[in-house]
């Protein structure tokens, strides 16, 4: 079985902001139709990085390569890839098909692919019998929805989502991580979701990366991560762990 291709690929990126080291030589390599997690503590990166992906940050050095053309200094409207901030951003004043439409009928597609790509998304979403309603009248796990809809009715390469469970309580939130992961297997899109709960990255993540301090510390599987964690800084963040303090010893003798 050959190994899936490579959508995008993140080359010794840095950021820094003055004298401050956001994100310090950082290499992926993301593929195609993979669910992908940035997790880290605050101020580990993941989200100047997201930032990069996403055009709102141009790296101080490296390349951002999407689908092999370097996308670094392309700006956000010309990219093929689409943000799902934390806060939703939905038009209070629109309906749920009208936020959905929005960005259709800002690129002037023909009235007809319009209606019948957000009628698709908005059963992908399971949000039909919502469509009339405005954003008021949603529960917090519509709104996501909604903004999901929204997001994936553009047909992007690359779908970001910026913590995009921080806002839900803790039994929708895990309702949400299976949905999420069900409607990225249904449309085949590629997602890079950032995020600091390691339930989250370990549910919905097909590969993950684990950052600290703007620096790259691994990269792997969920299981991969948890059963081999790279050093005792992952091994803590990553899980539940018992250190037993000790020294290695070959024949009675401390190494």
């Amino acid at each position: 079985m050959s190994e899936p291709r490579t959508l995008l690929a993140i080359d010794h990126v840095s950021k820094n902001f003055g004298r401050v080291t956001a994100v310090d030589g950082i290499s992926l390599d993301i593929r195609e139709n993979e669910f992908f997690a940035l997790l880290g503590p605050s101020g580990c990166g993941k989200t100047t990085l997201l930032r990069m992906l996403a055009g709102f940050e141009t790296p101080n050095d490296g390349r951002i390569l999407l689908d092999g053309r370097d996308i670094a200094k392309t700006p956000p409207n010309k990219r093929p890839v689409n943000l799902m901030f934390q806060s939703y951003a939905l038009f209070p004043h629109m309906s749920v098909r009208a936020n959905v439409s929005y960005g259709l009928e800002m690129e002037r597609l023909p009235t007809a692919e319009i209606r019948s790509r957000v009628d698709a998304i908005l059963a992908t979403t399971e949000l039909v019998p919502f469509a009339d309603r405005k954003p008021e009248q949603l529960s917090g796990g519509q709104k996501q929805r909604v903004a999901l809809a929204r997001a994936l009715v553009k047909r992007p390469r690359l779908l970001l989502l910026d913590e995009p469970l921080g806002a839900l309580d803790k039994k929708l939130r895990g309702a949400m991580q299976l949905e999420l992961k069900r409607l990225q297997h249904e449309v085949g899109i590629t997602f890079v979701i950032v995020t600091h709960d390691q339930e989250e990255s370990l549910v919905m993540a097909d590969r993950m990366a684990v950052l600290k301090d703007g620096r790259l510390l691994q990269c792997d599987t969920p299981h991969a991560i948890y059963e081999h964690p790279a050093d005792r800084f992952v091994a803590d963040f990553i899980g539940v762990m018992n250190f037993v303090p000790g020294q290695a010893a070959v024949d009675g003798v401390v190494a």
